[in-house]
């Protein structure tokens, strides 16, 4: 996926902007919801993790380290997904049916629908610029009326928005907004752009498909600030106790250099916060 999944308070690891969620507290309808249970968790831990996820592989490890943390059998389900969105209803069926907890969402201070719950932060990434001049160190360094592919609807998209717009036409960069993070990267190859701005995950797992994306360096953001961005996993919210017991495990797994060993195992820009 390209730049993340955005809900109220959510943004996905991918980069897919989902349709709005049902955010005060009405539950998404679904016509068979009857039909089928939620997953036993008696002696394993069913964690639902998505392939269009740059960083799934890591989701993946991550949630059998937990599972293994809690003396329980680790049982991931892969969702198989061609659509670019996930929806409210979706998510919810995912939670309902195939798994109890699912990974891979950037946890964003602003609100969640009251069905859903979240777990701690399991470790932190965030947003780069990249660029293919040698010669460029930082976004300062380009030039106004130059080209900046970013990814479109991101928290960091926004914030070079407002940055700048805050500043003189004659001051200002030229915003080329893209679907995905690939898309973005391509036009600074192409030479459309002077620089993208982009999920660090995603660039991460692109450049393992893709020799020409060495050529590319990441520079330092200023003056624009890219704060960090905590990801962790969502519940439902009757999911309480659960959430607690992952919540201890991920501490001790952190605490004890696992989350950082697997990240550094996947090459993923990241790291872990006590």
């Amino acid at each position: 996926m390209g730049a993340g999944k955005i809900f109220a308070l959510l943004l996905v690891l991918f980069g897919l902007t989902s349709s709005a969620l049902a955010q005060e507290g009405e539950r998404p309808y679904l016509r068979d919801e009857n039909q089928f249970g939620r997953p036993a968790d008696d002696f394993s831990l069913s964690f639902c993790v998505d392939p269009r996820d740059p960083s799934w592989e890591v989701d993946k490890e991550i949630g059998e380290a937990i599972a293994r943390a809690l003396l329980l059998e680790p049982k991931p389900f892969v969702i198989e997904s061609t659509a670019i969105d996930t929806d409210d209803a979706q998510l919810y069926r995912y939670l309902l049916k195939d798994c109890r907890i699912h990974f891979g969402f950037k946890l964003l201070a602003q609100g969640i629908p009251d069905w859903l719950t979240v777990t701690r932060p399991i470790y932190e990434s965030g947003y780069i610029f990249l660029v293919e001049d040698k010669s460029i160190d930082k976004l300062a360094d380009i030039a106004a009326g130059k080209g900046v592919a970013s990814t479109l609807g991101t928290t960091a998209d926004l914030r070079l928005i407002q940055f700048n717009n805050s500043h003189p036409s004659a001051e200002q960069w030229r915003r080329f907004p893209y679907s995905t993070d690939e898309a973005a990267i391509r036009a600074v190859l192409s030479g459309e752009a002077e620089t993208a701005l982009v999920w660090a995950p995603t660039f991460s797992q692109l450049q393992k498909a893709n020799a020409d994306f060495a050529a590319l360096k990441v520079i330092d953001p200023q003056p624009l600030v890219l704060p960090g961005v905590p990801v962790g996993a969502v519940l439902l919210a009757e999911d309480t106790y659960l959430r607690v017991n992952i919540d201890r495990a991920i501490g001790e797994l952190v605490a004890d250099g696992t989350i950082d060993e697997i990240l550094k195992k996947h090459g993923l820009e990241g790291q872990t916060k006590p």
